[in-house]
């Protein structure tokens, strides 16, 4: 389909590969969207990329799974999860934010028990319910990142798609939706999808670089296994080289 977007110059073509998700309406946005459609091809196949190297889930077992799984119900797999019933399509993403949500703080082990519970809280409300609550879904994002950025496990490649992830997120809060119903065609539903396809692929992406680089207990012991590429070794951690 891609060869086919740049021999035809067919958008829809091109959202078919970005997204992964289907024929786009050829009338809905046109050329404007390629940028967009752009960046979403290249996080799904930096997504791909992690997932095909993904070390073997030695430590933190349970957590790393529920990110992987979770990623992949938010981007590959989300149109044969449209294809379960209405219960299990519904509960299966529940189940697996809750699991992430509530094993995350668990890999920071000095932090205290009562900030995992703030974190905890603030996680199960932004993410299960936004919106709304969008904006305490970005402070859990925040925080999250700060950990992670103080931890020294992960690398500024985990850190830019954290980024990535709150960014659009808070944009998809300052956009406002489009008035009315999705309409076949209309240039200012098919731009808004575009963002909301950008955030989950950026989503994804972050919650599988965590699973990849989260390979020790902790930031002080030695990572499991060396399969790691240079773009995504970890930033040294403060206390490790004092």
């Amino acid at each position: 389909m891609l060869a086919y977007f740049a021999i035809t110059g067919e958008v829809r073509a091109l959202h078919a590969v970005a997204t992964m998700n289907g024929w786009w309406d050829e009338d809905a946005g046109g050329w404007a969207l390629i940028p967009g459609l752009v960046v979403i091809g290249g996080l799904h196949g930096c997504l791909l990329w992690a997932l095909l190297r993904m070390p073997p889930l030695t430590v933190h077992r349970g957590l790393r799974q529920a990110l992987i799984a979770l990623a992949l119900c938010d981007t590959l797999l989300w149109t044969m999860l449209g294809e379960l019933p209405d219960i299990l399509f519904t509960l299966i993403p529940i189940a697996l934010i809750v699991a992430v949500v509530v094993l995350l703080p668990g890999v920071f082990g000095e932090l205290p028990w009562q900030v995992r519970i703030v974190l905890v809280i603030l996680g199960l409300i932004g993410w299960l319910l936004s919106p709304p609550f969008t904006t305490i879904l970005v402070v859990w994002w925040g925080l999250v990142l700060t950990l992670q950025f103080f931890d020294g496990r992960w690398s500024a490649a985990t850190l830019a798609a954290g980024l990535l992830a709150a960014g659009t997120t808070l944009l998809g809060q300052i956009v406002s939706m489009p008035p009315g119903t999705l309409v076949d065609g209309d240039p200012d539903w098919a731009a808004y999808e575009v963002l909301l396809d950008a955030t989950l692929v950026a989503d994804a992406l972050w919650m599988v670089l965590t699973a990849r680089e989260l390979t020790t207990v902790s930031p002080l012991l030695p990572v499991v296994t060396p399969h790691r590429s240079r773009s995504l070794v970890p930033r040294p951690f403060s206390r490790a080289a004092g």
